[in-house]
This record gives C-alpha cells, sequence and structure tokens, in this order.
C-alpha cells in the first residue's frame, strides 16, 4: 500500500505561490544518521525545490539538503515523491560556515639514516657549514 507521497499518478497542476526557476544544482541530501545522498535541484522558489534522486534512495520526512558550490543549507520537508524525483518544502535556510584554515604545526626534519648527523660547535644537531676557513670579507 503506498501513501500519497509515494504515488505514480501525475496530479492536476497546482497554483503555486512562487514561481519556481528551472536548475541543474548539484546537491547532497544529509539523512539524521549522518549518511549523505547525492542528487540535483531540477527547480527551486522561495519555499520549495525538485530533487532528482534515485527512487531506490529512501527519504525520511525532514532532512537538510546542501547545494554544492553555494554557502547554504536547507532544512527541507518531503511534499511528494514520484519516480526518480522529489518534491520538498523549505523550511529554513542557514549559512555554511566557511572553511577553517588550520596552521600545520612545524614537522621535524627527518634525520637520513643514510648519513651521519653532524654536531654543530653548539652541541646541537644541523647541517654543515660549505666554508671550511674564514672568509677574507
Amino acid at each position: 500500500m503506498r501513501s500519497d507521497k509515494e504515488t505514480d499518478e501525475a496530479p492536476e497542476p497546482v497554483s503555486r505561490r512562487e514561481d519556481r526557476n528551472s536548475t541543474n544544482w548539484i546537491a547532497n541530501i544529509r539523512l539524521p544518521d549522518g549518511q549523505e545522498i547525492p542528487c540535483t535541484v531540477k527547480d527551486v522558489s522561495k519555499s520549495g525545490a525538485k530533487l532528482g534522486i534515485p527512487d531506490y534512495h529512501a527519504l525520511p520526512d525532514s532532512f537538510l539538503l546542501r547545494i554544492i558550490g553555494r554557502d547554504f543549507v536547507c532544512m527541507v520537508k518531503l511534499a511528494w515523491r514520484r519516480g526518480n524525483y522529489a518534491g520538498v518544502r523549505i523550511e529554513r535556510v542557514g549559512k555554511v560556515a566557511p572553511p577553517r584554515v588550520q596552521v600545520a604545526a612545524p614537522q621535524p626534519v627527518a634525520a637520513s639514516l643514510d648519513q651521519p648527523q653532524t654536531i654543530d660547535a653548539s652541541g646541537g644537531v644541523g647541517i654543515p657549514s660549505r666554508r671550511r676557513k674564514p672568509s677574507p670579507f
């Protein structure tokens, strides 16, 4: 038995509050368990979107939708599902935090096992100088 969200019958045209703009954005659906499913956004308006997603993926009633290359993420609710398409209502829009730049800690220089380490005058291990005698300058 199928619910009204999963019927394959084409409904009568629905009048919408906002016009939908045709798109072909690549996106990811993030499920509550952290799993991500790739999809495409076929059209979008202020209040909803049509997603292209293979019908073998089960979708929960609400999930996060992140458009790749955009700096926002949407909390959406599933409105309908027909074949390889799903309609969602946009509940909330949030801004994606910019990626954090991590400063790498200095890495110690790996000593070569082929050549013995040299010890400088101060007692530390270092690279020997090329100069062997004092310069006249």
